[in-house]
């Protein structure tokens, strides 16, 4: 069975976050404390999608992902969990969402995006954070069919949860979907645990995945050459 779409994450994969980094820092420095307490949050909430959930805390869907991930950050910032929830949706899901306006992706990423689209994949993207907005502000939107969030199901990566649901939408099975990201711990155990072939974007070693490229010209290849 060939590949008939080529899957996205977004974060670290279609533009660098260390630059992404340096144009957020003036918000991380204004809301130190907030975003220490989010990064643990996260943290919180993906070891919980590499349990799957197993402790029955799982959230089944966005209203309570964002619910609980509220609640987690209220006694790190001695907040309410609605004072939290209000917060993170005007600093993390607002003001550092407004910033990938001032971001361009990697040089190589939209002719590569156009080659596999005039080559006959389709495009998806899959990010633990809101994604159609974000592709948009980096210019990207229009070669994408499908955009989606992993916390829409309420488990972030690597659960296999949202690969699965994507490639539901889709309409496809998960091997004829090329996942593409840069985290081994998350893109790669997730999209493998749903059954996808992945690609890796790194310069190091990655065990596990079918193509590891910094070249986009080499993913573009690898891609159009598993064309089912």
């Amino acid at each position: 069975m060939g590949i008939k779409a080529v899957a996205f994450d977004i974060d670290g994969t279609l533009y660098s976050a260390p630059r992404f980094n340096l144009v957020a820092l003036p918000l991380g420095l204004r809301h130190a404390r907030l975003f220490a307490a989010f990064g643990e949050v996260r943290h919180e909430l993906h070891r919980l999608a590499r349990e799957g959930g197993s402790d029955g805390r799982a959230p089944g869907d966005l209203a309570a992902f964002r619910r609980l991930q509220a609640e987690l950050l209220a006694p790190r910032v001695g907040a309410t969990p609605e004072e939290a929830f209000a917060l993170l949706d005007r600093v993390i899901y607002g003001e550092l969402d407004a910033l990938f306006s001032r971001v361009r992706p990697y040089s190589g990423a939209e002719p590569a995006l156009a080659a596999l689209r005039s080559g006959g994949l389709r495009l998806a993207a899959l990010s633990d954070f809101p994604a159609p907005r974000k592709l948009e502000r980096l210019g990207l939107a229009g070669y994408f069919e499908l955009a989606r969030c992993s916390e829409d199901g309420g488990l972030l990566k690597p659960a296999p949860k949202p690969f699965l649901a994507m490639a539901a939408e889709l309409g496809l099975a998960p091997a004829e979907i090329l996942y593409v990201g840069n985290s081994l711990r998350y893109d790669l155990v997730g999209a493998k645990a749903a059954g996808m072939p992945v690609a890796i974007l790194t310069r190091r070693a990655a065990p596990g995945a079918d193509l590891t490229f910094f070249d986009w010209d080499k993913l573009v290849s690898f891609a159009l050459g598993l064309r089912g």
